[in-house]
This record gives C-alpha cells, structure tokens and sequence, in this order.
C-alpha cells in the first residue's frame, strides 16, 4: 500500500511533467480502498489516447489512475 507521501511525490513528479499538456485537467492524490494513495489524473475528453501515451501506470509504486471528462 502507498502512503500519502509517496503519492504526493508522484503527483509532484507527474505535475512536472504533463501539466502544460492541453488534455491535462488536473492532477490529485486520493485514497483508494485495498491500494492506499493513488494519483488521479484528469484528461479533457477525447485526450485519452495521448495521456496514455505519456503517463506511466506507476511512479514508484503508486498507482496512476487516469480518468477522462465527460464532454
């Protein structure tokens, strides 16, 4: 399980990253149930494709957990 410190390194890194991309919405640590602290990455619709492209599944063993915008 991922504590909250590691998630916020995550987000930290990731933010550095992809926060300049137009499909990017925002970036946050959450809580999730059996896994402990993911970061959620909110893309505008349609962004799915190049978010995935650039975004890992895990930073250092943090889940990322990409999530698409209704339109």
């Amino acid at each position: 399980m991922s504590d909250v410190g590691s998630a916020r390194r995550a987000k930290d890194e990731l933010k550095a990253k992809i926060s300049g991309e137009p499909w990017c919405v925002g970036i946050g640590v959450e809580r999730e149930d059996g896994v402990g602290f993911i970061v959620r990455v909110s893309i505008r619709s349609g962004g799915a494709d190049a978010a995935r492209a650039v975004i890992p599944e895990r930073i250092g063993g943090v889940l990322i957990k990409v999530i698409e915008n209704d339109p």
